[in-house]
């Protein structure tokens, strides 16, 4: 019935089955440094510039410092450089509360912030008087919003003119016409 040459070797047969074998079950332990990877997507970083009060220069020396609103678990930066920038790695995703920390006393967010897992957070903020902070920033994931894509104002642009013609079917009116006139 086969008359082929591949199948009178019983070597290449057996090797075949193997392939077919190791390629298409599972294998019960993960690839080294797999759970790694994971680990680190599940995590976010926090970064920004600490200014002095009316943003009129960057603060050097300064501590940043969140807390998990939710186990308070908490994560700081190393002091900001020259140009008042710092960097917090390896946030669990969640809930946090901001502070500052400088010589000349303690600032704090009144408002929570969350860190996004896999992403970068930019938050820069303004040291205020009475210890309080100010916070200006958004997202850095390096990724645009769907809807500045072309696909998304093409999206866009559809469902607009699917509802305007929507519109128009259903607001036309058409007169009856009669065979005898």
């Amino acid at each position: 019935m086969f008359d082929f040459c591949a199948f009178k070797s019983r070597a290449l047969a057996g090797g075949m089955i193997a392939a077919f074998l190791l390629v298409s079950l599972p294998t019960a332990v993960p690839a080294r440094g797999q759970d790694q990877t994971k680990s680190l997507m599940r995590q976010g970083t926090l970064q920004g510039v600490v200014y002095s009060e009316g943003l009129r220069a960057r603060v050097a020396n300064a501590v940043v410092k969140i807390r998990n609103l939710n186990n308070q678990k908490e994560y700081s930066s190393a002091p900001t450089d020259a140009k008042g920038n710092y960097r917090i790695l390896m946030i669990e995703e969640g809930w946090y509360t901001l502070g500052v920390t400088t010589a000349t006393g303690d600032f704090n967010l009144n408002y929570g912030i969350y860190i996004k897992a896999g992403e970068t957070a930019k938050l820069s903020v303004e040291m205020l008087p009475g210890g309080m902070l100010e916070g200006k920033g958004g997202r850095m994931s390096g990724k645009k919003s769907f809807f500045a894509t072309p696909g998304g104002v093409l999206l866009i642009v559809a469902a607009a003119g699917g509802a305007g013609f929507g519109i128009y079917e259903l607001t036309k009116s058409e007169e009856e016409v009669s065979p005898v006139r």
